[in-house]
Order: structure tokens, then sequence, then C-alpha cells
């Protein structure tokens, strides 16, 4: 596809329809991992940073970017931090998973109840999820479409 976009020239590489776990919409870069991550101990809600020294993608800073990883890892506490982060302003500006992770999705979903904010949240499929890999940047709609570009 050659479409262009507010990305700039840009092309769309993949359009998909994902399944809503919170409805929104986002247009950012990516930062995207095939390993699952503890937003509780690895992940800083303060800096928006993935603290987590053993995960490939420690040190990326994920404010304002749209996160895809395959589901959270590990503590219920993870709704909390991510809370907090939404709350901080050092949040991801949306996040794709593979999997249905329903602490991640609560700490979103509390976020929108006191806060009237929120961000969207969206599973994908497994090829739809791996086309990620090969995009720099991504929208989400309201309707759960991702549109992946170069």
């Amino acid at each position: 596809m050659n479409n262009n976009n507010q990305f700039g020239n840009r092309p769309i590489i993949r359009k998909v329809k994902g399944r809503v776990l919170v409805g929104g919409s986002a247009q950012a870069g990516i930062c995207a991992t095939r390993n699952m991550l503890s937003f509780w101990g690895g992940y800083d809600p303060a800096t928006g940073e993935i603290v987590d020294r053993h995960h490939p993608l420690s040190g990326e800073n994920l404010t304002d970017r749209i996160f895809a990883l395959p589901k959270g890892k590990g503590s219920s506490t993870g709704s909390a931090v991510l809370l907090d982060a939404l709350h901080s302003h050092h949040a991801p500006a949306g996040i794709i998973l593979n999997k249905v992770d329903e602490i991640i999705v609560l700490g979103v979903v509390v976020f929108e109840e006191f806060f009237d904010r929120k961000i969207p949240v969206v599973q994908l499929d497994d090829p739809d999820f791996e086309a990620i890999f090969s995009a720099s940047v991504a929208s989400i709609s309201d309707d759960g479409t991702v549109t992946l570009y170069e």
C-alpha cells in the first residue's frame, strides 16, 4: 500500500482489526517486544522507563509510544504501577497485546473511571501481532483497527 498519512510519507504496511479491550485512539511510534514485562518492578511509572535490566528493552522509555507486548508478567500490582504512569503522564499512548491481560486492562480502566481519560488497549492475533515488528509507527482507532506504518 502506498497511502500517505499524518506521519509524513510513511506507507501503510498493514491494517488489521483487533479486539478492543479498552476503547480509544492513539498515534505514535512503536516500542515492541516478544517478551513479557512485569510493570511491577520492571517499569518506572515516574519516568516511563523499562527498568528490568534483564528485559531486552531495558532502558527504553514508553512515554507517549505505542507499546506492543505479548502480555504482562507477574504481580497484580502491575495495575497500580500502570495507573501511576498514566497519572504522571509517563504511560504509553496505547497498548497492543497478543494475549488478553486483565492486570494491564484493569489499570487503564481504573484510570478511566477516576480521571475520565484513557489509552486504548487492543489484542491482536498471532500473525497481526508479528507484523508489528516490521513497523515503526502505528495508529489505533476506537473500533480496534490498528494501522502499521513503515
